[in-house]
């Protein structure tokens, strides 16, 4: 047992010994790690010293970052370089397929000015020359893209088919991209200092456009001219469609212009005038030149006047009304005012024609059957044409009054006139109804005055007769009984009766020499005579077949065109004369007042009705 305690103490000794070196040791490593520690605080010490200044000076520089005026600073900067930036872009030109970068680099360019000029800096003229140089290079860029595109829209169209189809200019993807381009342009030439005139390439272009468009149409027109006169079909006249398609057009300019320059109402009217003037000179130059050869032409000859000035009051004008500031569409209407002072013209030519009055020298034409005066045919035609035409003669003869077409109208009295033909009025067919009786009243007098220049009164009753059925078979039918009232039929009723009257007369020659002599002795018809009486008969049979011979022979040369009046004449001439002749015959043929009948009985009644029968009709 005290051995096992020795051992056991031993052991813990050394145990103790063990520990105490490896404590030694620990204590060692504790102060050299003491000393390490000593030695980084003193590092981490100078390092702070050393990195506390850099640290105060980023905080101010971070301070300094967020101020505006290096922010300013930088900005100007950034424009001062972009010359160098934008210049090969801005002198390259716009892609026409996309156009806005290139206005907004254009934009950038601007800015950049207004910064540097802002900022008054010292030294910067050259840099801002520059970008101006640059904004001018840009802005001849767009407006030869704007001459392009607006060359592309202005291709000359037919005007074959203007007329009837729409114009589809107005909805094109080009017109909306030149409309915005003419407004950046036009809103960019104060800040940028640089005047664009692009008014000048658009009249350059446009006033081509609208000039060979209807060039065609004057041409026409022109070729026309030759074949003016004579009868005229309402709507063939070249110049209708001419003034059809001129409307159109300068309606169409007006909106496209309007689209164009919606921006700059002088700049639009300028362009405007300058486009259409071309083409309005040319329109206005072939009206003048078809309303000269009016002039020169009959006035029956000139109803392609009446639809000329239809065609444009009722249906061009309001296609102008745009327009009617330009003083060139002024001059458009007094073309068409010429024209209507010709009609007015032509009115009072008429009633000096009738009269007689414009050439009191000129034969008497009149022809030497007695038929209708080709004055007759032609006053009742031009009626018939005044007529057709009335709702634009009605107009015109209210500008002149009643009576005003018997004094040569002057062109102040178109001062009055309006713009468009007024609707159909109760003044306007009164007036023209005046007008048609005045002129009948007129022609009456010149038919009398005309027949006494036949020798044969016969003739003279033939052809008062014919002129005078005439015009009242032509008043009684349509269209002019529309414009005459009884009034006027009864009139002429009465002068026909009065001519038929006076034509039964030149066959009293015949019809006396059938007068009844019959004698009579001791109350009862004497069958035979004695050679007084005998005489007396052979006188009265040979003087009828004289006279009839004569008349027949020369009534057969003379002319009654109208078959019913014709018929009629024969049938009053045989009512009388055929009973008569009758008569006579059968009293006489079988008496003895001469050994040889056959000599002085040359007719039957048969023959004289046949003879009767041919009255008229002139042999070949």
């Amino acid at each position: 047992m005290p051995s096992q305690v020795g051992n056991s103490g031993k052991s813990n000794a050394a145990e103790l010994d063990a520990l105490q070196k490896q404590l030694g040791r620990m204590n060692g490593l504790s102060d050299k790690l003491v000393n390490i520690l000593d030695s980084f605080d003193g590092r981490l010490l100078k390092l702070e010293a050393s990195i506390l200044p850099i640290h105060r000076s980023t905080q101010n520089l971070t301070k300094l970052a967020n101020n505006s005026t290096l922010k300013a600073t930088e900005h100007i900067v950034d424009c001062l370089n972009m010359p160098s930036k934008e210049e090969a872009y801005i002198l390259k030109g716009p892609d026409e397929s996309n156009v806005l970068p290139y206005l907004k680099a254009m934009g950038r360019l601007k800015e950049g000015v207004d910064v540097i000029e802002k900022s008054q800096l010292k030294g910067c003229e050259r840099t801002i020359y520059q970008m101006k140089q640059l904004l001018k290079a840009g802005m001849l860029h767009l407006e030869t893209l704007f001459r392009k595109w607006l060359s592309a829209v202005s291709n000359p169209i037919d005007m074959n088919a203007m007329p009837n189809s729409d114009n589809e200019l107005m909805t094109t993807a080009s017109v909306r991209q030149l409309s915005q381009l003419s407004t950046y342009i036009a809103s960019s030439e104060q800040e940028i200092g640089y005047s664009v005139d692009f008014t000048k390439p658009y009249i350059e272009i446009r006033s081509s456009f609208l000039q060979k468009s209807l060039h065609p149409l004057s041409q026409s027109v022109q070729q026309s001219e030759k074949h003016q006169g004579g009868p005229y079909k309402k709507g063939t006249s070249e110049f209708l469609k001419y003034t059809e398609c001129y409307a159109k057009m300068m309606e169409s300019e007006y909106k496209f212009a309007e689209q164009i320059m919606s921006n700059n109402e002088s700049r639009r009217a300028m362009a405007l005038k300058g486009s259409i003037a071309p083409a309005t000179a040319e329109y206005i130059a072939a009206g003048r030149q078809l309303n000269a050869i009016a002039k020169r032409l009959n006035y029956t000859d000139t109803s392609f006047v009446f639809d000329i000035i239809e065609k444009h009051d009722r249906e061009c004008a309001c296609y102008l009304e745009g327009l009617s500031q330009l003083a060139l569409l002024n001059e458009v209407q007094e073309m068409i005012d010429a024209f209507k002072l010709t009609v007015l013209r032509n009115f009072y030519d008429f009633m000096e024609d009738i009269r007689g009055r414009k050439d009191v020298n000129a034969p008497m034409n009149l022809s030497s059957d007695g038929t209708v005066h080709e004055m007759t045919s032609n006053t009742l035609n031009y009626f018939k044409r005044l007529y057709f035409w009335r709702d634009t003669v009605e107009p015109l003869l209210i500008l002149v009054g009643d009576g005003g077409w018997n004094t040569m109208p002057s062109p102040e009295i178109l001062a009055s006139s309006t713009k468009s033909i007024p609707t159909e009025s109760a003044m306007g067919a009164a007036l023209l109804q005046k007008f048609f009786v005045d002129a009948l009243d007129q022609m009456t007098i010149a038919l009398q005055l005309k027949s006494r220049g036949y020798k044969k009164p016969t003739l003279t009753t033939l052809f008062l007769l014919n002129n005078y059925n005439h015009i009242l078979r032509q008043i009684r039918s349509p269209p002019l009984n529309a414009i005459f009232d009884d009034g006027s039929e009864m009139k002429f009723s009465k002068l026909v009766k009065k001519q038929l009257d006076a034509y039964q007369e030149s066959w009293k020659p015949c019809v006396e020499n059938l007068m009844d002599v019959t004698y009579v002795r001791g109350g009862s018809i004497k069958s035979t005579m004695g050679n007084a009486e005998r005489q007396l008969i052979k006188e009265r049979f040979k003087n009828f077949n004289m006279e009839f011979e004569e008349i027949a022979r020369a009534q057969q040369s003379y002319a009654i065109p109208d078959i019913e009046l014709r018929n009629q004449v024969r049938r009053d001439v045989k009512n009388v004369l055929v009973p008569m002749y009758g008569r006579f015959l059968d009293k006489y043929q079988n008496t003895d007042f001469t050994k040889n009948p056959a000599k002085y009985i040359r007719y039957d009644k048969e023959r004289i009705d046949a003879m009767l029968s041919h009255l008229f009709e002139p042999t070949s």
